[in-house]
Order: C-alpha cells, then structure tokens, then sequence
C-alpha cells in the first residue's frame, strides 16, 4: 500500500494529530510485516528508511491484523488488498509459526516463522497474538479467516499451560511460558501482582468452557492511594492497558467488586500526577510530559512505572499515556499535543520514539510494536469504540466475562475502585 506522509504545522488541531499517529501507526504495521508470511516485526528504525531487524514478536503480529481493520474503515488501506493479506497472515499463523500445543514462540523469524533467541512459547504473548486475531475474525466475517482462526484456537491447550502438563492438576494460574533449554515450564507464574494477565482468563475461560475456574480471584490487587486517586498498585502503565486494549470492561464490576475501567483510569492519573511532582527532580516532567512504562531508555530496556512502586530514570513512553485516551482523554490529549509540540526531534516516520529521556537529550532510535500497537487501538476506541465493538460481539468474550463473573454496575464508571460486594 501506498501511505502519503502528512505534513503537520507546529499548532495542530487534535483530530489532524489523531489522524496522524494513527497513520503513522498503521503503516508501521503495513510496511514492516513480512509481505509473504505476514509475521510482524518487534521493533523498526524511526529515523532511518530501513534497518535489518528481522525478528517478529507474536504479539506485534497480533497488533497487526488488528490494525489493519482500523486503516480499512480510516481509508488508509485497500479492504481486498487488507483482506488478503490478513488470510496469508493466518494461513501462515496455522502452518508456519512455531508453536507448542498452541501457545506460538514469542520471537520467530519473519521469514521463516522458525524459533529464534531460544526464546518460551509465551503464553501473555500468545494471548495478545489471539486477541488480535479475534478482532479480525470479527471483522472480517470472512470464511476463510473465520475457519483458520478456529483451527488455530482449538489447539490452544489452556489447562496444558495452566496445569504445567497435568503435573499441577491443582493449579489455577497460567503460568508464564515454556521454554525446552530452560527445563521446561517456567517457575513463574501470573500471580503475585496486577498485570496485564486479565486477558488469558477472558480468553480462556471463554475459549474452553470446561477450563477450572479461580485464576482470575487469584490475580495480585493491591490497592493503594496517591494524592487522593485510589489504583491498583503496578508501576508500568502497559499493564492497565494491554487488556483494555481489546476488551472493555466499561460499567461493570467483578465477583470481587472492582471496576476496571476506573482501575485503568486512576493508573493513569496516579502515573500522571507523579510525573508532575516529579520527587526525583527529571527535566521535562509535567502535564505535557508523562507516562512511565516499559520501553527503550539510554543504554537499554526497562519497565519504568510509578507510582506503588517506583522505577524512574528520566524517560517517558509516549505511547502509553497516549493510550489511555479513552479512560482519560483531557489528560491524554494535552500529552499527545505537548510532546508533538516540544519534541519534534523524536518525531519520526512512525510517530514518537518508544523513549524519550530530555535530562539525557536522547530519544530513542526505534518503535515496538505492541506500544504501537496499544496506542493506535487506544485512540480507534476513543473515537469510535471499533475494536471494543468487535470483541463484545464474539461469543468467545461474553463466555469468558461470563465466567469471571462480571455484571452491569449500577453505579456505571462513577462509584470506586472498588465497591465490597454485600
């Protein structure tokens, strides 16, 4: 496909903005998927027509054959050229990725779609990859990709990663991957904090009826309170988001009395305020200059996040609070404006670099998928709802936040955080 570089002024309106980090987004998915397997890279050059990454993540890959509904309907993608490409992408997701008892390799290469890094078959990565399939599936109502993707979810087993291979019959938490050379199922599991896990348990619960019920009660909920906003405690803003990114959990309230939507809201309002008091003295922080996740910093990769716990070198992920438009869109759009008005240096041909660090002058050289990818869902469901529209609509999802036990709250989105069921 052929995208037309737009050409924005220093003072532009938000839909112009919108429009453009969007774009930008989307042809990041377009271009950088391989043209015959349709793997999607992890990470590309923004400063540079091209660079030789040649690994894809299966989640960038989930990202992708979502985006692709959302540069259709925006007329940014040809809907026979979109249509075909996310079949081969399938077709290629069912006969060529590696997997193990369905959960995909979390790095492959984008050619071959082979093993790469000695890496876990994933299973958060593996249910990003699925959501985003489902997206599609929804999307297209296409039989040849509606087919595929059930071919490749009923092989999904889920009580196999669950139950560590029948060894842990007892278990109710996915674990967090398997990996050969590490002997086997990793020791980790998702449990001890809030995270981005949520949507294993919509997923699976939702996939195979019959997979034991309990994991989601067991999910790490800590609350806490700064500056008066109430959140569940977990640093990285991504956590509160790669859920949400997909599904909405707007008006409703668990067995256990949280609302999801104010969870991920506070997050991200707590994460903005501490930004603003900025208590280790960061240049640049403040209200056009936030949102603390995991992305590039100088010198490597971290998990940046605060507040509850606090990990803080100077360097904000545009994409994150930008992806919180639809919780907080005042806060999120005088982000998105701030930093495309005072950081046009990290302005590049996908958008803003995954890491800003002012205190270091340095941004970063490159952009991820899933930050993209969280970031330009975030903004479609914020304008229009599309992707949050298309997963309500599966009767994969109604089962699974069936199952967790989410109902209707009364009070919608304005009670708290959590209200103690009676």
């Amino acid at each position: 496909m052929i995208f037309v570089a737009a050409v924005l002024s220093v003072v532009v309106s938000n839909d112009a903005l919108l429009d453009d980090l969007q774009r930008r987004a989307v042809q990041f998915f377009w271009n950088e998927s391989h043209p015959v397997t349709g793997f999607t890279k992890d990470r590309a050059a923004n400063f540079e027509d091209r660079d030789e990454f040649n690994i894809s993540s299966c989640a960038s890959t989930g990202f992708a054959v979502a985006a692709y509904p959302i540069g259709v309907e925006r007329g940014w993608l040809k809907r026979d050229v979109a249509l075909e490409r996310t079949r081969r992408t399938f077709r290629n997701l069912k006969d060529k990725h590696a997997h193990k008892n369905g959960w995909f390799a979390h790095f492959v290469n984008w050619e071959t779609g082979n093993r790469e890094w000695q890496c876990e078959f994933s299973t958060i990565d593996t249910g990003i990859l699925l959501s985003g399939m489902l997206v599609a599936e929804r999307y297209w109502k296409d039989r040849e990709v509606s087919n595929l993707f059930q071919d490749i979810l009923k092989r999904v087993d889920w009580k196999w990663a669950m139950m560590d291979g029948g060894s842990n019959p007892e278990e109710r938490l996915f674990g967090h991957g398997y990996r050969p050379e590490g002997g086997g199922f990793l020791k980790n599991r998702w449990s001890a904090d809030y995270s981005e896990e949520k949507l294993l348990y919509v997923l699976g619960y939702g996939a195979d009826p019959t997979l034991p019920l309990g994991g989601w009660e067991k999910i790490g909920r800590n609350l806490q309170t700064y500056q008066g906003i109430e959140f569940l405690t977990g640093g990285p803003l991504f956590i509160h988001q790669m859920t949400e990114s997909f599904f909405s959990f707007k008006g409703m309230r668990d067995r256990l009395g949280y609302n999801y939507w104010i969870a991920t809201r506070n997050a991200t309002l707590a994460n903005r305020a501490y930004c603003i008091a900025n208590p280790k003295g960061f240049k640049g922080y403040g209200p056009t200059f936030w949102g603390l996740s995991a992305s590039d910093i100088p010198g490597g990769y971290t998990a940046n996040g605060a507040p509850g716990w606090i990990s803080d070198d100077g360097t904000v992920t545009p994409t994150s609070g930008i992806a919180s438009l639809p919780f907080t869109p005042k806060e999120s759009m005088e982000l998105a404006q701030g930093l495309y008005r005072d950081y046009k240096y990290a302005w590049g041909r996908y958008g803003f670099s995954n890491g800003i660090n002012p205190a270091k002058d340095w941004k970063g050289p490159d952009v991820l998928g899933i930050d993209l990818g969280m970031m330009l869902l975030g903004i479609e469901n914020h304008r229009t709802g599309l992707i949050w529209k298309l997963t309500d609509s599966s009767p994969i999802v109604k089962r699974g936040l069936e199952r967790i036990g989410l109902r209707k709250d009364p009070d919608g989105n304005a009670g708290p955080l959590r209200k103690l069921p009676r």
